[in-house]
C-alpha cells in the first residue's frame, strides 16, 4: 500500500516536470495575415521584458517583420511602461527615445521612426503591456541585428536621454523566441 502511494506521487511528481519543462519552451513566431492589404506581418513568439532603476519601470521589446508584396522591413518595437502610474508623458526631442541595446559588451544604437509603422496588427497579437498603459517606439532594423540579440550571452538595454535615467536590465528572457523568430525567417 505505501508502496502504490509513493509510485503515484513519484509519477505525479514527473508529470508535474514534464509539464513544467514544456511550458519554459519558446513560444513559435506567428503569421498575421491582411486579407485586405495582402501585407504578412510575422511576431516573435515572446518577447524581451527588462526592468529598470526602480522596480516600477519596464521595457518590452518586440520584433516583427512586415512582407508587403516582396518589400520586406523588420521593426523592434519599444514599449515603455510603469506597473503603477500609467504610461510617461511624451517628451520633446525625438531623440528622448534612443535606444541602446548592449550585447555582449558591444551596443547596438536605434534611433526612433518618426511615426509608427502604418498597418501594425492589433494591440493583442504585439504583446502591449496589459498592467498600464504603454509608451510605444518603433526602430528599423534588420534580421542580421535581430539575431546579434537572438544569439547573445548577456543583454541590457538603456535609454541615454532619459533623464530619469535610462539603465534597464533583462527581466523576461525572450531570446529563444527572437532566435526561433530569426530561424523561421531565414527558412523562408
Amino acid at each position: 500500500m505505501a508502496g502504490q502511494c509513493a509510485l503515484r506521487g513519484f509519477l505525479s511528481f514527473i508529470i508535474l516536470c514534464a509539464l513544467a519543462a514544456c511550458s519554459t519552451l519558446p513560444t513559435a513566431p506567428r503569421e498575421i495575415l491582411d486579407e485586405r492589404t495582402g501585407v504578412t506581418v510575422t511576431v516573435v513568439g515572446a518577447p524581451i521584458t527588462f526592468s529598470g532603476q526602480t522596480a516600477h519601470n519596464f521595457l518590452t521589446l518586440v520584433a516583427i517583420q512586415n512582407d508587403e508584396q516582396g518589400k520586406v522591413t523588420a521593426w523592434l518595437l519599444l514599449y515603455r511602461w510603469y506597473s503603477f502610474y500609467g504610461a510617461r508623458q511624451a517628451a520633446t526631442g525625438a531623440d528622448i527615445e534612443e535606444l541602446l541595446i548592449n550585447v555582449d559588451g558591444r551596443s547596438i544604437d536605434l534611433k526612433p521612426l518618426p511615426a509608427l509603422p502604418a498597418g501594425l496588427p492589433t494591440a493583442k497579437d504585439l504583446f502591449v503591456p496589459d498592467k498600464s498603459a504603454a509608451s510605444l517606439n518603433a526602430y528599423a532594423t534588420d534580421l542580421e541585428t535581430i539575431k546579434l540579440i537572438a544569439m547573445s550571452r548577456t543583454l541590457t538595454a538603456n535609454l541615454p536621454n532619459d533623464p530619469l535615467g535610462g539603465s534597464y536590465m533583462l527581466t523576461d528572457d525572450g531570446r529563444p523566441a527572437l532566435e526561433q523568430f530569426v530561424e523561421h525567417l531565414s527558412a523562408r
